[in-house]
């Protein structure tokens, strides 16, 4: 599980770093094409995250006593 909000956490700290670069020059700005690409990578980690907190819900409930 630590892996996985490691790999989230860099995954968002470099986008908050390219958002700050970005920011800065906003002559350059972003293109299309990198909008979507940024926003369908943040749509990725959120579905990852999402699958990672599912399975851990569910192995957990898996060990709980059946009456």
């Amino acid at each position: 599980m630590s892996k996985i909000n490691e790999r989230i956490t860099l995954a968002v700290e470099a986008a908050k770093g390219r958002y700050r670069e970005l920011s800065e020059a906003p002559e350059e700005g972003l293109e299309t094409a990198e909008k979507i690409f940024l926003t369908v990578g943040a749509v990725i980690l959120a579905a990852a995250a999402i699958a990672a907190i599912t399975a851990f819900v569910n192995g957990q409930i898996a060990l709980l006593p059946s009456n």
